[in-house]
């Protein structure tokens, strides 16, 4: 994103707040309720959505120096990842190459993992360090050399893993396509985790990401809330492949019409959000970055659980700038866990009652048509 693109978004919601239109899809577009309660599906996404993408991870500052580590079991398959001694970040199988027991638990930092089985011991590069009664275990140093490695990226300050084995430098920009020169202009690398959230909730996963993509709801639902931070139904919408932007324009926008172009700024007069295919919502904000990610529970359809990480400009040193952040983020968790959770919990049931055989996205819904189009795509299904 340029100076002129970011003018011409502002242009777009302008031009939408005074002719009280928003970005429309072609037409209205029917899915199939099945997508959202049918196991055989559900197992599909699993496999190709979940474990057969490279996900977003988080922001490179989630491992700060060389040791600091992370654990994630939330794509089905326990992952490790690791700042090694010499600044690379590397992704592994979170599982003992003796019996299958998990080498580390949580967060934080580390030179070595050891397996609490039997002691078996890992280097930060996952290597083999060290096999208790080792003469009893002849070449296992040769067979078995350590964690097995997964795909990883870390590029423009985000960090991505694919959760399924194989080599473990992985090209990202392919996937990202023209997505990338966005993530370059929010200069991630200078970004630091405030704090972290995590709910569990009984609605189908991807459920918590429609909610952000359409302002559709903003008026009847977040009248209390939303409804005061940002225009109901408007939006200026771009894809990128199966990605996509939206960008949704706050109350101030319309004091730009008396404002010179050239101090127009798109942050402080709108709220972007990122739908990074296929289960994470990137929104940079005036002062923050928000980050959402989204995954399946307990191989289910109708159990979901939802990280959310807020990340801010600098490390908080104040009780004032610490009450500041928290704030920012128990609005969003506030909007999020009153509001949108109870209204997709309701969905599911509603989805299970048999009482429809379709959701229908409105021409006013272009991001969720998108959305949804390009999961069919990917699992190979007829896009109507």
């Amino acid at each position: 994103m340029d100076r002129a693109a970011e003018l011409a978004i502002l242009h777009s919601l302008l031009h939408y707040a005074e002719t009280k239109t928003t970005a429309l899809a072609d037409s209205a577009w029917d899915n199939p309720v099945s997508a959202y309660i049918c196991p055989d599906r559900h197992r599909r996404e699993e496999a190709v959505l979940i474990r057969g993408r490279p996900l977003v991870w988080g922001l490179s500052c989630d491992w700060p120096k060389p040791g600091s580590y992370r654990t994630d079991d939330y794509a089905g398959v326990p992952v490790l990842t690791v700042r090694g001694q010499d600044g690379t970040l590397r992704a592994f199988i979170n599982a003992c190459r003796h019996r299958g027991t998990k080498v580390a638990n949580g967060e934080g930092d580390a030179r070595v993992f050891i397996c609490p089985y039997h002691a078996w011991t890992y280097r930060d590069d996952g290597t083999l360090r060290a096999v208790p009664e080792a003469d009893c275990f002849p070449g296992v140093l040769a067979s078995r050399p350590g964690l097995t490695a997964l795909p990883l990226a870390e590029k423009y300050g985000m960090v991505w893993v694919l959760p399924t084995p194989g080599s473990p430098d992985l090209d990202i920009d392919p996937w990202l396509g023209e997505l990338a020169g966005d993530l370059a202009f929010w200069k991630l690398d200078g970004y630091h985790l405030h704090a972290r959230q995590v709910h569990y909730e009984d609605m189908n996963w991807k459920l918590p990401i429609d909610t952000f993509l359409e302002s559709y709801h903003f008026g009847p639902l977040h009248g209390e809330t939303l409804r005061r931070i940002l225009k109901p139904n408007i939006c200026d919408f771009r894809a990128f492949g199966p990605s996509a932007r939206l960008v949704y324009a706050r109350p101030k926008l319309d004091r730009l019409r008396e404002t010179p172009e050239s101090e127009w700024d798109l942050m402080w007069n709108s709220t972007i959000v990122y739908q990074m295919f296929a289960n994470t919502i990137f929104s940079p904000q005036g002062d923050h970055i928000e980050i959402f990610r989204v995954f399946p529970v307990d191989g289910r359809p109708d159990r979901a659980v939802m990280e959310t990480s807020l990340y801010i400009p600098k490390p908080v040193e104040t009780e004032d700038e610490k009450r500041h952040w928290d704030a920012n983020l128990a609005l969003a968790m506030k909007v999020i866990t009153t509001e949108d959770f109870p209204a997709g919990k309701s969905m599911q049931i509603g989805f299970g009652s048999g009482a429809q055989t379709h959701v229908i996205y409105g021409r006013n819904e272009p991001a969720l048509t998108h959305y949804h189009r390009s999961i069919r795509a990917a699992l190979g299904l007829e896009v109507a």
